[in-house]
């Protein structure tokens, strides 16, 4: 015990709310159980196969947010799901990494075919107008 009357313990934070974190973070992070992985691909299928455009994202990311500025001044319909917003949204980023093999945000699907991420949507400029119109999304 330290003379302030606090504990410490070597090797760890000796700050309790990092440790809090620490445990709350794997508590939460857990991996989904195969049953929620099952239904949790069958919803993000149903996503990719209803809409012209879909944009998995994260209210709070950049990238997210330029790809769907481009998309609403291109004047295109898609359908955005803010990960951090939806309660299985780490189980359907893992469902996009199995299927993409991309894990970062935003994952942009024009067409039912994977675009890739806002990189990938800024690299195709030039032909996005009729990627959209091909995909009904103009």
């Amino acid at each position: 015990m330290a003379k302030d009357g606090s504990t410490v313990v070597t090797g760890r934070s000796k700050h309790p709310t990092t440790a809090k974190i620490s445990f709350l973070r794997h508590f939460f992070t857990r991996a989904p159980s195969p049953t929620t992985m099952s239904a949790t691909k069958t919803k993000v299928q149903s996503i990719i196969d209803e809409n012209p455009v879909a944009v998995f994202s994260k209210s709070y990311c950049p990238y997210c947010n330029q790809a769907k500025q481009l998309l609403s001044a291109s004047g295109a319909k898609f359908y955005a799901i803010e990960l951090d917003q939806v309660d299985d949204g780490s189980a359907i980023q893992s469902v996009l990494a199995d299927i993409t093999g991309q894990r970062t945000v935003p994952n942009i699907f024009i067409a039912q075919q994977h675009i890739g991420g806002n990189s990938d949507l800024q690299a195709k400029k030039g032909e996005l107008n009729t990627l959209l119109k091909d995909a009904g999304a103009l």
